[in-house]
């Protein structure tokens, strides 16, 4: 086996040295350009899945603005109702009639509102409780004007000035919810 080594010439050996750097560096060269492809394109779905994700979320977040406005004007609207209450405009039963013919066209998904917030709007839960907290507030002086109401005192005039600035509370916090959610949308 050596004599047939020691037969083939220097320039043969040159040759056969030349033509394996040549397959390496071309192995090598193919190997780079691979692996640039694969991160360029992995890259590429990176951006486009946080396209996508930042897209969904932007949708949600209008949705959410969209049910807390329809909220807003569900409540607000109840309000204005049990006010003529208080002041001995209607009484209780017109009232609740008139709660239940307007909630039949009203079509507030309060439960995804709060779904909405909790996925995909985190930030905005401390205000959003502090919008529960001044329902919550609302709600008290409702029931106990309805337990006087029930007791045959139909003159809710005490009730009417809490209840008015509880109510006006809850439009600034509502308002401040909406403002923080436009600018969390607006930056999704």
């Amino acid at each position: 086996m050596l004599e047939i080594i020691k037969l083939i010439d220097m320039n043969s050996w040159v040759g056969l040295i030349g033509v394996l750097f040549g397959a390496m560096l071309g192995l090598s060269g193919v190997i780079f350009a691979n692996r640039s492809s694969f991160q360029r394109l992995k890259l590429q779905l990176d951006t486009e899945k946080e396209r996508a994700h930042a897209q969904v979320k932007r949708e949600k977040l209008e949705e959410l603005y969209v049910l807390l406005s329809q909220w807003e004007n569900m409540f607000f609207s109840n309000g204005l109702k049990l006010t003529l209450v208080m002041k001995g405009d209607i009484d209780y039963n017109q009232y609740l009639d008139e709660i239940i013919e307007s909630g039949q066209a009203s079509n507030v998904e309060f439960h995804r509102l709060e779904m909405i917030i909790n996925i995909y709007a985190r930030e905005l839960c401390t205000l959003y409780k502090d919008v529960l907290k001044c329902r919550d507030k609302i709600n008290k002086i409702v029931g106990a004007h309805k337990q006087d109401y029930m007791h045959g005192n139909i003159n809710g005039e005490k009730y009417l000035d809490i209840y008015l600035k509880a109510h006006a509370e809850l439009n600034i916090k509502v308002k401040k919810l909406q403002e923080q959610l436009a600018e969390l949308a607006t930056n999704a």
